[in-house]
């Protein structure tokens, strides 16, 4: 944790201000100490370089949740160039340009690398909250950077106020027990003017997943011990990976037309370019975790409508998912 991070916190339970102890310090980077709210004696330790501002119990399914993604980004912790593009594809229209001299909140940053990218746009302070311990991988991920904070909080409980000129939350928002009130509670930290971006699945393109996956997952492999998920997971990404690299791919760069008797082909064809390793993680998390909602358009827009935004776009990503955003008034 750096000092700065002060400046956005306030204290949830009576609107103090924190005041810092520092314990180890290692350059900028305040590795143990804590922070106490004068007025109400909140306190809250510094661990590893992270602020942990968890509240003292959990609902069981959060708890499985940060269980199951915290093992996640610990096996998968790799950092790739195609975050990238892929970064700026979620959030469209938002462009790299958008984030300069930004205070900008990651609403579920895993192993850091959408953070990472924020700050390398040239965010002022980019503030990354996640409830798994996979915030210690996005500690080791983004540590290079004088302008990345890190807490371990939970979505629905932000020690903030409006403070954030921009906040997105990408892959996040459907893995909640309540997805619209975490969107609204992310909404609630933006200043006037400032704006918001989300992408969740789709439940329009993605019968297949609703019917046959989600029940799997549901009934049995997030229920594995996580290494026999991890197990499954590899068996099922070696074919995908050959049919990515053989059909898919080259299929839709030359013989475009028969692309559209592919499965699933706007999705597929967008992974076809990852190794190994990148799609490998990407069927893990699709049966690991214990909770994934698929969203409708209309009730995506419902959540822009509820928060009283402007300025909204929404559009379909790769026919099975809903970008979105928008400006608070």
């Amino acid at each position: 944790m750096k000092s700065k991070l002060l400046e956005y916190l306030t204290c949830k339970k009576c609107d103090g201000k924190f005041e810092l102890k520092v314990y180890k310090q290692d350059g900028a980077e305040i590795m143990e100490g804590s922070v106490c709210c004068e007025p109400c004696g909140d306190n809250f330790s510094i661990r590893g370089g992270v602020l942990r501002m968890l509240p003292a119990s959990l609902s069981e399914d959060k708890k499985q949740t940060a269980e199951a993604f915290g093992y996640e980004w610990r096996k998968f912790t790799h950092l790739t160039d195609k975050y990238r593009d892929q970064f700026l594809s979620w959030i469209k229209p938002i462009t790299s340009d958008f984030f300069k001299d930004k205070v900008v909140l990651d609403g579920g940053c895993g192993k850091g690398r959408h953070v990472y990218l924020a700050a390398e746009f040239g965010a002022r302070d980019v503030i990354g909250i996640d409830l798994s311990e996979a915030i210690d991988v996005a500690f080791l991920n983004t540590r290079k950077f004088s302008n990345v904070h890190l807490i371990q909080a939970d979505i629905y409980n932000l020690p903030f106020k409006q403070v954030f000129d921009y906040i997105y939350s990408i892959g996040v928002l459907h893995h909640l027990p309540d997805p619209k009130r975490g969107f609204l509670t992310l909404t609630s930290h933006l200043k006037p003017g400032g704006s918001i971006s989300a992408w969740v699945y789709g439940r329009e393109g993605n019968w297949w997943i609703e019917k046959i996956i989600n029940p799997i997952r549901i009934g049995i492999t997030s229920k594995l011990p996580k290494i026999i998920t991890k197990f499954i997971a590899f068996i099922i990404t070696a074919p995908l990976q050959l049919a990515l690299k053989v059909i898919y791919r080259p299929i839709n760069k030359y013989v475009n037309p028969l692309k559209k008797f592919l499965f699933y082909n706007d999705y597929l064809y967008s992974i076809s370019g990852y190794s190994f390793q990148e799609n490998y993680s990407i069927v893990f998390d699709h049966l690991v975790a214990p909770t994934a909602f698929y969203i409708p358009r209309d009730e995506f827009q419902t959540w822009f409508d509820e928060a009283r935004l402007s300025e909204v776009v929404i559009t379909w990503r790769n026919k099975n998912s809903w970008r979105g955003t928008g400006v608070k008034i």
